[in-house]
């Protein structure tokens, strides 16, 4: 016999598994900015795995090079992006962790994150 909780998460699991799969994604090109410039590690890492990232989903990858400022410039797009899932980040942890503990008013931090991510 199946216990009333157990119940309740089993209905609940295939609810949301329901409505994950009524979404469509992605439904248009995707970003993926990389906060350093061309030619470095970063860029050539990301180019290499746009190609099979772009046969697995279906929609183009295009890679976009947003150098400056330690990376803060690259980092700052994707905490502004509109929050689809259609913008990544190919970065080091640098930009994405230590910049907003190190440079004050970057506009970055776990709210900015929190923002992108909903």
């Amino acid at each position: 016999m199946i216990s009333r909780r157990t119940g309740l998460a089993l209905g609940a699991a295939l609810l949301a598994g329901r409505q994950a799969a009524a979404q469509a994604w992605p439904t248009r090109p995707i970003r993926m900015i990389v906060p350093f410039g061309l030619g470095g590690s970063a860029d050539v890492a990301a180019r290499f795995l746009a190609e099979p990232l772009q046969q697995a989903l279906g929609q183009p990858v295009v890679v976009e090079n947003r150098p400056g400022a330690g990376g803060t410039i690259g980092a700052d797009q994707v905490a502004k992006a509109a929050p689809d899932g259609h913008t990544l980040a190919y970065a080091p942890l640098v930009p994405l962790a230590f910049q907003p503990h190190l440079v004050r008013n970057t506009g970055l931090g776990p709210d900015a994150w929190r923002r992108s991510a909903m």
